[in-house]
C-alpha cells in the first residue's frame, strides 16, 4: 500500500469535527456547569487557605521581630503593648508570647467580638487548625515563641467575593454555552478549514519533523501535526532567546564581583519602596557601607585579596539580614542596604549593630596574616531624613563619613543639624 493510500485510509477512520461538536453539544451545558462549581470551589478553598497560612506566618514574624528587644530585657509591659499594638491594627483573634519554658510573657485576646467576627474565627480555625507560629531569636539562639491566631476578617470577605463570583461565572457560563451551542458549528468549521491551509503551507515552507500524538478528530490531528512542526521551532528559538535575555539582564542588574545587585537595580528598588512607603504610610531605612582602610588593604596584598574581601564582606551583610532586605554593592568598596518593612529609626540601628559584630571574625590572607573587616556605616530613615532616592542617599552618605570622621568600625544615625559636612578623602 502506498503512502497516500495509507493516509486515505487512515482518514477513513477518523470522525469528522463537525460531526463530535453535533454529539458533544447535548452534553455540554451539564458537565460545563458542573466542572466550574467544583473547580472554583476547589480553588477557593485552597485560596483561603494559602492565604490565611501566609497572613497568620507573616503577623507572627512581625511581632516577633517587633518584640526581641521586649523579650531580650523581659519587659512585659512592653511586649504587651507590642502585642496590643498588632493585634488590634491587625484584627487578630489572639496572640502569645511565651518563653522557651513555656512561660507566658505577653497574651492578647481580642475583647467583645461581634458575631461577624465570631464567624470569622471559625472560618479562620476550620481552613487552619494549627495556629501561626514564628521563633524570636537573639544573637542566633531562640529565646521565645509567638503563636497567634487571625481574627479571619479578611478571610470572611474572601469568601463572600468567592461565592459572588461564583455564582457569576456559572450564570455567565450558562449564557455563554447556550449562545455557543448555536454558533459553534456554522462558525468554528470555516475558521478551522482556513488555518489548516495556513498551517499546510507554513509546514512545506519549514520541512520540519512532526511528532504531535494522534487525534480521533480528523481535522484536529491533522492541525496538530502542522501546529507542532511550527511550534517546535518557534519553541527552541524562544528558549535560545529567554536564555540570553536572564544572562544580559542578570549581567545589566548584578555586581560580577560579589553577584549583589548593582547600583541601578538598588536605586529602582528604592524608589518602588518610597512610592509604596508614601502611600502606606511605612518607614523604609537606608544603610551606607564603606569598608575602612581598603585601599592600604589592596596596596598591600594586592587586588586579588581586595577582591576575596569585598566578596566575604558582601555573603556577612547579607546574612545578617532579612529576606525582605536588598543588599547591593554601589562600587568600588561601598555597599547599600535597603530596610523594609522598618518599625522604627531603633530597627535600623539594632540591624547596623549585627552587621558590625559580624565582621568581628579574621580573614585568612596568608598563613601568617590575618584581616579584621571594618565597616563605616551611616544610617538614613524615611521620611525623617529624605523623601526621595537622592536625598536619603545623600544623608546616609554623610553619616557614614561623620563616622570615618570620628570612630571608624562604628555606625551613625543622620543627624540634619551635626552632619551637613561633606567630607573627602577618608578612605
Amino acid at each position: 500500500m502506498s503512502y497516500t493510500a495509507a493516509k486515505q485510509a487512515e482518514a477513513g477512520t477518523r470522525v469528522s469535527l463537525r460531526t463530535v461538536l453535533r454529539r458533544a453539544h447535548f452534553r455540554v451545558a451539564l458537565v460545563m456547569m458542573v466542572g466550574v462549581a467544583l473547580c472554583l470551589t476547589i480553588a477557593a478553598t485552597l485560596a483561603l487557605r494559602s492565604y490565611a497560612k501566609h497572613n497568620e506566618d507573616l503577623l507572627a514574624r512581625s511581632i516577633a521581630y517587633t518584640a526581641e528587644a521586649a523579650v531580650v530585657f523581659r519587659d512585659e509591659d512592653a511586649i504587651q503593648e507590642v502585642l496590643e499594638m498588632i493585634g488590634v491594627k491587625e484584627s487578630l483573634g489572639s496572640a502569645t508570647i511565651f518563653s522557651t519554658n513555656g512561660e507566658t510573657l505577653g497574651r492578647y485576646t481580642r475583647a467583645n467580638p461581634s458575631l461577624q467576627n465570631r464567624l470569622a474565627s471559625k472560618l479562620q480555625a476550620w481552613l487552619l487548625p494549627e495556629p501561626g507560629a514564628a521563633p524570636i531569636v537573639y544573637q542566633g539562639r531562640t529565646i521565645a515563641q509567638v503563636s497567634l491566631r487571625d481574627g479571619g476578617s479578611g478571610l470572611l470577605q474572601f469568601l463572600a467575593a468567592g461565592i459572588a463570583s461564583l455564582l457569576v461565572c456559572m450564570a455567565l457560563g450558562f449564557v455563554a454555552v447556550r449562545h455557543l451551542s448555536d454558533r459553534v458549528r456554522r462558525e468554528i468549521m470555516q475558521p478551522v478549514q482556513a488555518l489548516m491551509t495556513v498551517t499546510h503551507s507554513a509546514r512545506k515552507a519549514l520541512g520540519q519533523p512532526h511528532h504531535a500524538p494522534a487525534s480521533p478528530i480528523l481535522e484536529l490531528h491533522e492541525l496538530g501535526e502542522d501546529f507542532n512542526a511550527l511550534l517546535s521551532e518557534i519553541e527552541a528559538h524562544q528558549t535560545q532567546l529567554r536564555q540570553e535575555n536572564k544572562s544580559l539582564s542578570h549581567q545589566a542588574n548584578h555586581d560580577s564581583l560579589t553577584g549583589l545587585p548593582n547600583r541601578a537595580y538598588f536605586r529602582r528598588r528604592l524608589n518602588r519602596l518610597l512610592q509604596d512607603a508614601e502611600t502606606n504610610g511605612t518607614r523604609v531605612g537606608v544603610l551606607y557601607l564603606d569598608n575602612d582602610h581598603f585601599k592600604s588593604i589592596n596596596d598591600r596584598y594586592g587586588h586579588a585579596t581586595g577582591d576575596a574581601l569585598l566578596t566575604e564582606v558582601a555573603q556577612r551583610v547579607t546574612a545578617q539580614l532579612r529576606e525582605t532586605d536588598l543588599v547591593a554593592r554601589l562600587g568600588g568598596d561601598e555597599f547599600a542596604v535597603l530596610l523594609s518593612p522598618l518599625q522604627s529609626d531603633e530597627d535600623a540601628e539594632r540591624i547596623a549593630d549585627k552587621i558590625l559584630r559580624s565582621m568581628q571574625a579574621p580573614l585568612a590572607v596568608r598563613p601568617s596574616d590575618r584581616i579584621v573587616p571594618s565597616l563605616s556605616i551611616g544610617i538614613a530613615v524615611y521620611p525623617s531624613h529624605g523623601n526621595t532616592v537622592e536625598t536619603l542617599l545623600r544623608a546616609a552618605d554623610r553619616a557614614m563619613y561623620r563616622v570615618k570622621s570620628q570612630q571608624r568600625g562604628s555606625r551613625h544615625l543622620y543627624n540634619a543639624s551635626a552632619d551637613t559636612t561633606d567630607f573627602k578623602d577618608l578612605t
